[in-house]
Parts: C-alpha cells; sequence; structure tokens
C-alpha cells in the first residue's frame, strides 16, 4: 500500500517552493453524471459543446472514480484527499468535520483567495472557510468583482444539475427521447426515454453555466494560467448507478485544461480516484502534499512531466436514506465488490425509488418482462462478493466469483481491498483474505 496507518495518522504538511507563476484553478462539479454522457465520450445525442471544448482543447480522462457512488461522502473526499469513512462523513449530509483540514485551508495558507458557488453539501459551518461564498446563484461575476487584484485564486462552483427532481423545459430545444442510447441495464420504455431526456436536458443547461463561466475567464484575462478541472461527484440519478459500485455509479467524467501546460487533445488511459484531487492542486500550487492525505498528484500527467500510475481505485457506499454497506476495489481490467449487508435487496435511494425508471422496473418485473441482468435489481438477496472482467464485461453482468479460472485474480483483489480498508481505518468488519 501506499500509505502506511503511522503516516496515514500524521497531518502536518511541508511547504514546497512557490513556481514562478502561481497558477489558479477552476472547478466544475456535476451532480450525478455518468461518464459517457457528454459530446467528448461519444454520445451521439447530448448537446455539451463548452465541455467538449475543454476537452478538445485540454485532456480527456477515460477512468475516473468517486471515493463513494453518493454526493456529500465523495464531495468532503475531494475536499480533503480522504476516504468518507477515515474522516467521519461517510453518511449523506454528514458535515465535514471542523478539525478535518481541507483543500480550502491549504491553498488559503498559501495565499489564495477560495471561493463556491451552488452546491457544496458540507454543512453550513463549512461554507464559512470560503473568503467568499456565492450561494446558490449563478452569478459568476460577483465572484471576480470581489476577487483582490493580484491573487491567485480558487473557484468551486458546485453544480445542482442533473440531479434528481426533473421538470420539463430545463433546455430548449430539448433532446429528441427516441435518439437517446438507453443503457442495457435499463428498460427501454416511453417512460424510461422520458427521464432520460429529462437528464440529457439537465447536463445541457449544466454545460451552458460551465461556458458562462469560461467566458468571464476570458474577457477578464484570467484564462492563460487557470487550471479548470470538470468532472461529476456520482454516477447518474438511475437504478444500479448511483448509490452502487458499478462502474455507472462510480465512473466519472473527467476534464483538465489549462493552455500551455496541458496538451490539447490529450487522453487519458490512467486510473485516477477523485482523492487525488488535492494533491494535485497543491502540487502545482508548490506546496507538498500532507501526509494524511491518501490520493497522490497527478500533476506530471498533466503537463508531460514525472508520475506514477495507480495500479487500483476504491470505492465505497454506505448510508444515504438506507444503509447498504458496499467496498470495491478496480484495477485496469477487473473488479471486486464486497457488500457487507448482502442479505438487504437492492433498494434505490429515495429519488431513485420515486422515478418512472423505477417504476417500469418494478411494473415489468412483475410481467416477466425485464432482461435476467435488470430482473437482478428486484432479487431478495444480494450476493456476498462480486468479481468482474471489465475488459469482457464493462456491463458487469456476469459474477466471475466462483469461476476456477479467476481463482488467482479474487485472491488477489481480496488481499488490496482488506488492506486498504485496514490503513484507511474502515468502521467495517475485517475483509480476510482467502
Amino acid at each position: 500500500m501506499e500509505l502506511s496507518r503511522r503516516s496515514f495518522l500524521r497531518t502536518s504538511a511541508v511547504a514546497a517552493a512557490v513556481p514562478s507563476e502561481t497558477p489558479n484553478f477552476v472547478f466544475l462539479l456535476s451532480d450525478d453524471q455518468s461518464r459517457p454522457h457528454l459530446g467528448c465520450y461519444g454520445d451521439p445525442v447530448i448537446r455539451t459543446p463548452n465541455l467538449d471544448r475543454l476537452a478538445r482543447e485540454g485532456m480527456r480522462f477515460e477512468n475516473t472514480f468517486v471515493s463513494s457512488s453518493q454526493c456529500s461522502p465523495n464531495r468532503s473526499s475531494i475536499l480533503t484527499g480522504c476516504t468518507p469513512h477515515t474522516i467521519g462523513t461517510s453518511r449523506l449530509h454528514t458535515p465535514m468535520p471542523d478539525w478535518e483540514p481541507t483543500i480550502v485551508d491549504h491553498l488559503k495558507e498559501r495565499g489564495y483567495f477560495v471561493g463556491a458557488y451552488r452546491k457544496v453539501h458540507q454543512g453550513p459551518r463549512f461554507d464559512k472557510r470560503w473568503s467568499f461564498y456565492g450561494g446558490p446563484q449563478l452569478n459568476f461575476e460577483t465572484f471576480f468583482d470581489a476577487l483582490p487584484k493580484g491573487k491567485p485564486f480558487y473557484l468551486h462552483a458546485g453544480f445542482t444539475d442533473p440531479h434528481r427532481p426533473y421538470r420539463p423545459g430545463a433546455f430548449q430545444p430539448p433532446h429528441d427521447r427516441q435518439k437517446i442510447p438507453v443503457p442495457k441495464f435499463l428498460p427501454d420504455t416511453p417512460e424510461v426515454r422520458e427521464d432520460l431526456g429529462n437528464y440529457y436536458d439537465y447536463i445541457a443547461r449544466m454545460d451552458a453555466d460551465c461556458g458562462r463561466l469560461m467566458e468571464i475567464l476570458k474577457r477578464r484575462g484570467l484564462d492563460r494560467n487557470t487550471l479548470i478541472i470538470a468532472t461529476g461527484d456520482n454516477g447518474m440519478p438511475f437504478p444500479r448507478a448511483k448509490g452502487t459500485c458499478y462502474d455507472i455509479g462510480l465512473r466519472v467524467p473527467m476534464l483538465a485544461w489549462w493552455p500551455g501546460r496541458v496538451r490539447a487533445g490529450a487522453v487519458a488511459q490512467e486510473l485516477i480516484a477523485h482523492v487525488d484531487l488535492p494533491a494535485t492542486w497543491l502540487e502545482a500550487a508548490g506546496a507538498a502534499r500532507p501526509p494524511k492525505m491518501q490520493g497522490r498528484s497527478f500533476l506530471g500527467l498533466l503537463t508531460g512531466g514525472a508520475y506514477q500510475p495507480r495500479t487500483e481505485v476504491f470505492s465505497e457506499r454506505n448510508w444515504h436514506d438506507n444503509f447498504d454497506p458496499i467496498r470495491s476495489v478496480r484495477t485496469g481490467r477487473h473488479k471486486l465488490i464486497f457488500n457487507a449487508a448482502p442479505h438487504f435487496p437492492y433498494r434505490p435511494a429515495w429519488d431513485l425509488a420515486d422515478s418512472p425508471t423505477w417504476a417500469a422496473i418494478q411494473r415489468l418485473g412483475r410481467a416477466g418482462k425485464l432482461t435476467p441482468p435488470q430482473m437482478r435489481l428486484l432479487d431478495p438477496t444480494r450476493p456476498l462478493l462480486e468479481l468482474y472482467d471489465l475488459e469482457r464485461d464493462p456491463d458487469e453482468f456476469h459474477n466471475l466469483v466462483t469461476s476456477p479460472e479467476h481463482a488467482g485474480v479474487l485472491k488477489d483483489l481480496r488481499q488490496r481491498l482488506g488492506n486498504w480498508m485496514q490503513d484507511t481505518c474502515d468502521y467495517l468488519p475485517p475483509f480476510a483474505p482467502l
């Protein structure tokens, strides 16, 4: 493991040399968006010209994974560089502990003016840590009006799109529901297509907001030395996605744009974890990673410098509006999921449970009109372990946990997951190797 238990518990940081020109940071965070759903990732229908521009002029990441498939827990990991169960934020809506240092605090110590708009989701006490907090308004100009001249800045734009509930008319003209590709894990019905269409419309609305912010940067002459990173906080708000440890719930889009530093049109295949973001910002700002941070900087990947690739990423799911403790480890090819409460059936989060898509799944399930993988959402229990070969089975439909051919992979991933749970102070019972 990269992190020993002893070094993990230390919290002091050693500052590195400040670069000759301190960069600015803009962080664009969508709410409930899976990796496939941007034009630059090959979606044939969705209209996202502004984020597609970031990919065209910067770097597109193919394998970025969240720490948790839930909103506020994963956002806490983005801010601290630690997995949620380590810092006590694994429950949905748990506020950031007052004693936890975050990227906000580290950058303020480096002289940054740090601001946020819209959804931060770490509690009202945490909102007071920002130099500027714009709340729910989208008038980005107010941040730049308040920015002291000559100060480097970090701006966090936490959008609420494409989170539910959905209402018609979010974007004009709306996406053609008949042209939207329906994922294999969902039934292809008119109500599911309409639900997906609203999801697409909300993503397009968020993309337009990103464009407005990018235009302000250009107009104020602040785009030349600003690193923009855009990503999603967890997967799409549909059954078997958000709130699960399948790739559709964990794998999110990520784009990086930095004129003159990030090569235009670059595509990164390396595994990236959301806990890596704070260390990356700190290195770019000339500061060392605090020892407590579990993530590693990928600045070298962005700029063509030295970089040590990850061999695996870890993720978790805990209490949302129901308790469903899940852990997972994923390499470039394989995924192991540990369902710590396998006696529970699949239970979607409340916003998914109220969706037209979940109603369609239940209705079709009673009529026996779902595919076998879709029917598993209605099983009374789940397997303790799920093992998938993502190269042969990207939809994660075929559990290989009893396959003799994959016994070595199973043992290896169990060991990795158990070590990580131990090293990061997980509260679940020890996960012993075979």
